[in-house]
């Protein structure tokens, strides 16, 4: 339930950025960091607080960072001003970030291998299925029918909830050795960093990427920062023996570069979806939500399925991921033949196959990458985990608003010739849609005015319709290039282990 909770926090302006910012008079520059200092706290936490769960065990982390969780969840329905609001993101990104590495790391420690497949995958609804998939529906249906701070007024109560039945029943998981905690100098440098990197991915589509001064400026500096704060990351002792371990594991090293194209397609799709749903259907917050939702079910089936299969022990553990991968490009194709006449109906096929390939893939990978790390690596691990995922999914987010930015024009330039007065059709289309507006009581020159701007309309409809055709086909394509990587990947840590073994 705290996972699930977090997953809603991080759907935040999916599918009601106009109703927040309009309960903040912010501008969508100003609200926008209302996700940016979300995401780029949850990066920072992963990367810099693993080691509190190994100093003070997973259960009680796990425990007080869902209290705190619990209390900055219900703080944003209560923030009055948009500063108040971003600085209460920060702590959300960085409690829930706490509390998906130590509840993951604590059902690995708690819990014998053979039943981890399964467990996994119940794990995986709350961190893959519900920011992607179920958190978009429940924001549309809180921002309708009552107001959108209502969700967080909701869900800081379940939160409560959890924490209360967790203290009663929680496991047993008692602090590991006294591991460092990374150095001031490095995490002074992470934060600018992280921070950067996180604007530049979210804001870069906005501003034109690189033909902006001050994109440039953040995306040098940012890199510059990282580097250094890597090189002093790497420096510690407790750091430098995690790396010489984990190294040691092929699949751990292989499944952190798969996450990253994991979370690329799914963050990218889940993002894909309610724009389709936005700028081509013109659908109401709600609606748009219940797009996202209906590849929900489908994606909890796979999960499930595959973690009974695993847990059988009679497939092997990368055996779905292939399957997996199929699904999901049959399923973005499908939505590339979309239009803007497209209904929910016509995309069900679609959404499921995407939603149960992502959850054949995700279980799959988590095995692979975490099954064989060991008790001590694991909370460091689940956080590396999670930054990949969490990295590819801002990498696909900001392919998704690129491409719509650069395609939508580029169609809509190309359809405006044919509506063109003079045109025939073009008159005669016009010409009924006014006698159509004169019927239903307009003026004569109020309802040529308003049959232009049906027109208008109607014409950005079937730009942005081609353009999302091109996104999901894209999204649908982008395994064939990742696959060839993963495939390199996995062949040059293979020849790198055998040779360490030889020696």
């Amino acid at each position: 339930m705290l996972m699930a909770v977090d997953g809603v926090n991080g759907t935040l302006l999916s599918v009601n950025r106009g109703q927040v910012m309009g309960g903040y008079a912010a501008t969508p520059d100003e609200a926008a960091w209302l996700n940016i200092a979300y995401v780029a706290a949850k990066l920072v936490a992963f990367l810099s607080m693993s080691w509190l769960v190994d100093r003070h065990g997973a259960a009680k982390i796990t425990l007080r960072g869902g209290i705190l969780l619990a209390l900055f969840t219900g703080a944003l329905a209560l923030a009055p001003d948009l500063g108040t609001a971003i600085a209460v993101r920060i702590a959300q990104g960085a409690c829930g970030a706490l509390v998906l590495v130590a509840g993951q790391t604590l059902v690995f420690r708690a819990y014998p291998a053979g039943r981890q497949p399964l467990l996994q995958s119940m794990l995986a609804l709350a961190i893959v299925v519900v920011p992607v998939m179920v958190g978009p529906a429940l924001h549309g249906w809180a921002t309708d029918a009552f107001d959108w701070r209502t969700l967080f007024v909701v869900s800081s109560a379940l939160a409560g909830a959890a924490c209360l039945t967790f203290h009663f029943v929680r496991p047993v998981d008692p602090p590991g050795t006294r591991v460092l905690a990374p150095s001031s100098a490095g995490l002074l440098l992470l934060i600018p960093a992280v921070v950067g990197c996180v604007y530049a991915l979210q804001q870069g589509a906005r501003f034109d990427w690189f033909d902006d001064g001050h994109i440039r400026m953040v995306v040098v500096a940012s890199v510059i920062a990282l580097i250094a704060a890597l090189f002093a990351w790497s420096r510690g002792a407790a750091k430098r023996a995690f790396l010489r371990d984990a190294s040691v594991s092929p699949d751990f090293l292989f499944g952190l570069c798969a996450s990253f194209f994991a979370g690329f397609a799914l963050f990218g799709s889940g993002a894909a979806i309610p724009l389709f749903g936005n700028v081509v259907l013109a659908l109401a917050p709600e609606h748009i939500g219940e797009l996202a939702l209906s590849s929900a079910f489908a994606a909890a089936a796979g999960l499930v399925l595959a973690g009974i299969a695993l847990q059988s022990r009679r497939v092997p553990v990368a055996a779905p991921i292939p399957v997996g991968i199929a699904l999901f490009m049959a399923g973005m194709w499908l939505l590339s033949l979309s239009s803007a006449q497209t209904g929910a109906p016509q995309m069900t096929l679609a959404t499921w196959l995407r939603g149960f390939g992502m959850g054949l893939l995700f279980v799959s990978l988590t095995m692979m990458t975490l099954g064989g790390l060991a008790r001590g690596l694991m909370a460091e691990g689940v956080a590396l985990f999670n930054v990949g995922r969490q990295a590819g999914g801002l990498a696909g987010m900001a392919f998704v608003s690129t491409l719509l930015e650069w395609r939508l024009p580029a169609h809509a330039t190309v359809l405006a010739p044919y509506l063109q007065a003079g045109n025939a059709e073009v008159d005669a289309a016009q010409t009924g849609l006014s006698n159509l507006l004169v019927d239903n009581g307009y003026a004569t020159s109020d309802a040529a005015t308003a049959s232009a701007a049906l027109m208008a309309r109607m014409l950005q409809q079937q730009s942005g319709a081609r353009a999302f055709d091109e996104i999901f086909l894209s999204i649908s394509m982008f395994f064939l290039v990742a696959i060839p990587l993963l495939v390199g990947t996995k062949l040059f840590l293979a020849r790198r282990n055998a040779r360490a073994l030889s020696h």
